[in-house]
């Protein structure tokens, strides 16, 4: 079996490598990395995109599942790695699940820990990797007010902020949505997943900040198609990714570069 697109490579070096177990182990790791099973064109690292200075994002669903968390911290790792690391802060009030995915030890500080040092909210902060981080609380719910809000302006301390909302319709909180520069709705190709996105059309006539949509586990096709039934412009389009489910919070290269376009075109 040769290797399709191989040039420049000496012919009895190349027939030694096709006739070898390295040309199906190589091919396997170009699939996986791609998502194609032929190097129809020449693959080259791409610098990371990273958010402007001062963005303000949020990432919310009505529905649980969407991958809203998930968009949210990698749009946050991704931005750190092309030289901009923001806060990101986990405001899902019900089911905070980011600091599992950081595997921040037990004594990290949460917000509402944070809410309870006054002046010290920096100092509150944990690191996931190259992020200033704040996991939520569990119950956060009960104590969620304007302070939060105050919270996050000083624990940022001018820093570019990319915020999980989570989910349900309580999520919206007005006050917090007019901070933001944009406001992303996730959704999943999913028949549950559409009727909860179609259902937070009425909940977002009044939106404070410009609207946009994610559509996640599929492909470009079909998150057009998606957003052509819906009122807010497409800002990404994220494909399946077998490795986020992992601990080690991989990602494809494809996953990648669909993130960097989504910051991109938010720039």
């Amino acid at each position: 079996m040769g290797v399709p697109g191989a040039v420049g490579v000496p012919v009895n070096l190349r027939g030694w490598l096709d006739a070898s177990p390295l040309a199906s182990v190589a091919l396997a790791l170009m699939r996986d990395a791609t998502g194609r099973d032929r190097p129809q064109e020449v693959i080259a690292p791409t610098r990371p995109a990273a958010l402007a200075n001062g963005a303000r994002l949020g990432f919310w669903a009505l529905a649980a599942g969407c991958g809203t968390s998930t968009t949210a911290a990698l749009v946050a790792h991704r931005s750190a790695s092309g030289g901009n690391p923001p806060l990101l802060v986990d405001l899902d009030r019900w089911a905070p699940s980011l600091a599992l995915r950081a595997a921040l030890p037990g004594v990290a500080a949460t917000v509402a820990d944070a809410l309870l040092r006054p002046g010290g909210e920096r100092q509150s902060l944990s690191r996931w990797s190259e992020l200033p981080f704040l996991p939520a609380a569990p119950g956060l719910h009960r104590i969620f007010d304007e302070r939060v809000i105050q919270l996050i302006e000083r624990a940022a301390g001018g820093r570019s902020v990319v915020l999980d909302l989570g989910a349900g319709s309580d999520a919206l909180d007005q006050s917090v949505l007019s901070t933001l520069g944009h406001l992303l709705i996730v959704t999943g190709p999913r028949v549950a997943q559409l009727q909860a996105a179609f259902c937070a059309v009425a909940l977002l006539r009044d939106a404070p900040c410009p609207v946009g949509l994610v559509v996640t586990g599929t492909g470009p096709e079909d998150a057009v198609a998606i957003a052509s039934r819906l009122p807010w412009p497409l800002r990404g389009a994220i494909p399946h990714d077998p490795h986020l489910a992992g601990d080690t919070f991989a990602a494809r290269a494809p996953t990648l570069r669909a993130i960097d376009q989504l910051i991109r075109g938010l720039v």
